[in-house]
């Protein structure tokens, strides 16, 4: 990773203030080229302005607008770290192809990358490394805060963006460098998958009685540590070889006992005023936030744009789309219609509301590579530039949409498979209740106790799976929330033969492609400055 600006302490800079939304700057970044620590932690507010730094990397590409990059190299507006965890969860799935010619879409689209630098893989793993690095510095730090900062919550708060991070690290890469204040390396070692996975587990067990329960909008609180540890042990078998269904059910538990409830309307927790509305955001637990005025980049503004056509701004709340997400066959396939005759279908009489497409003009197939989204694949409107009442948001190029990185219907979700899989703690009963309650919210029927472990068919697809119900179910919920590549990983199916989507392998109808694909690539830049790294099997 090369730093843009070296130097002894954090770039500290005040980007959000911790109050119900982002739009309360009040704080001026300091000179990025002259900080030292003994600038950059000398006041009660630039320890506040030093955690707001930390959350911010998930947002935002640097201190100074959308144009600028805390990292030298990195491309500022394609390389925000949310745009980067889209692409890399998302694009190689059954959810979404890009239209767009940049170098790195071929790849993605097909699961075919090698070695040879790819840029979202580059700026997911640099950007989660630097709030590593971040972090670091903080701890050394915080012990000298005066009085007035609550030393304690603050390095939980700070402990948990790295554990985050480190999270994004270890599902997408396995084994990142690791580092902490404690052991401080220029070449810092890895660790293996499952003790990374354990350390995670064990880091955000020790801050958790250092949270609130339930933390300001934007904050991390108790609930956000159980989230992660609950998708965290949902995956458990994957990154450590032990299930640990058991453990996922106790923290979906913790959370739904937290006094979080679903949203009164799906679509609203998607929008411009996702933060501010009180039915959308009782269901946020955490998220990544955004302002088109005082916090604008590319990430969110990414997903919300890269997926409408150049055509079709208005309906969104932005200038105009970028003809680039396009939803799959396998996506539209996972909702119901009126009528199995696809001819019929539009985007206007999904039975499942959650179902929120652009059909118009639209096959709902792609057929072809590149540079067809106008006529290939339908567009994906579920993120909006426009609020609950149809309001646009501040600014046409960057939304307002907080991104929800947790929410409460993951949560049902999680706890319902946990239990489906014979995890204790929970109960059937109660796991298809929560079910039902999305399903109901969405506009789809009801199910019973023995939908939960039957074998069904995915995608749309002939492809028959046990507990397929609930992979096809957590798509409806979660599409384009950057879960799905690694719920295909969990049952096996990201990789495999048995199930295909279009240009899975480099073929229009899709093939499957070898295992260690399962993992991306440690980015050559890190293996030729750290002797001390490997890379990942089969690359």
């Amino acid at each position: 990773m090369k730093l843009k600006y070296i130097t002894t302490s954090l770039l500290a800079a005040g980007l959000f203030s911790f109050t119900s939304c982002v739009n309360d700057l009040d704080v001026f970044p300091l000179d990025p080229n002259v900080v030292t620590s003994n600038v950059a932690y000398d006041s009660a507010e630039s320890y506040t302005m030093a955690l707001n730094k930390i959350y911010s990397v998930w947002a935002l590409s640097g201190q100074n607008g959308a144009g600028d990059s805390d990292i030298a190299g990195l491309d500022p507006g394609n390389t925000v770290l949310l745009r980067c965890w889209f692409t890399l969860q998302t694009t190689p799935t059954d959810e979404t192809k890009n239209a767009w010619p940049d170098a790195w879409v071929s790849s993605m689209n097909s699961i075919t990358w090698t070695t040879a630098q790819v840029e979202p893989i580059e700026g997911a793993y640099q950007r989660a490394m630097y709030i590593v690095a971040l972090v670091n510095d903080f701890m050394k730090n915080i012990g000298n805060a005066p009085t007035e900062i609550n030393q304690a919550q603050y390095a939980a708060e700070a402990r948990f963006c790295r554990a985050l991070a480190y999270y994004s690290l270890m599902d997408l890469f396995g084994r990142p460098p690791f580092i902490t204040e404690s052991n401080y390396s220029l070449t810092p070692a890895q660790l293996s998958r499952a003790e990374l996975f354990n350390w995670i587990e064990s880091e955000l067990i020790a801050i958790y009685d250092a949270l609130p329960v339930k933390a300001d909008y934007g904050r991390a609180g108790k609930a956000a540590v159980d989230a992660l540890l609950s998708r965290m042990y949902l995956n458990a078998e994957v990154y450590t070889g032990t299930e640990r269904y058991t453990d996922c059910i106790t923290r979906c538990n913790n959370v739904i006992n937290a006094g979080y409830s679903l949203a009164d309307n799906y679509a609203e927790l998607f929008m411009a005023d996702n933060g501010e509305n009180t039915a959308a955001n009782k269901e946020i637990i955490f998220p990544i936030m955004a302002d088109g005025e005082t916090a604008q980049s590319y990430g969110i503004g990414a997903i919300i744009l890269g997926t409408r056509g150049s055509n079709q701004g208005a309906e969104s709340g932005i200038s105009g789309g970028w003809a680039g997400f396009r939803g799959t066959g396998n996506l539209v396939r996972v909702f119901e219609f009126p009528s199995s005759d696809e001819s019929t279908w539009t985007a206007d009489n999904i039975t499942d509301k959650r179902g929120i497409f652009y059909s118009e003009g639209k096959s709902v197939d792609i057929t072809t590579s590149n540079l067809t989204f106008d006529t290939q694949g339908w567009s994906v409107f579920k993120f909006t530039n426009l609020d609950s009442n149809g309001n646009p948001g501040k600014n046409a190029t960057f939304p307002d949409t907080d991104f929800p990185f947790f929410r409460l219907g993951e949560i049902y979700l999680n706890y319902a498979e946990a239990v489906a899989r014979g995890g204790q703690g929970g109960n059937l009963e109660t796991a298809v209740g929560y079910i039902n309650a999305l399903r109901l919210r969405g506009g789809a029927s009801t199910i019973g106790s023995s939908w939960l472990t039957a074998n069904a068919n995915v995608g749309g697809t002939s492809t028959s799976v046990q507990y397929g119900n609930l992979l096809n179910e957590r798509q409806r919920e979660m599409y384009f929330e950057c879960t799905r590549r690694t719920d295909l990983i969990r049952y096996g199916l990201f990789t495999s033969n048995n199930y295909l989507w279009v240009e899975k392998g480099g073929t229009p109808t899709g093939v499957g492609v070898d295992n260690h694909y399962n993992l991306y690539p440690i980015p050559t830049t890190d293996l030729s400055v750290n002797a001390s790294l490997t890379q990942n099997e089969g690359y």
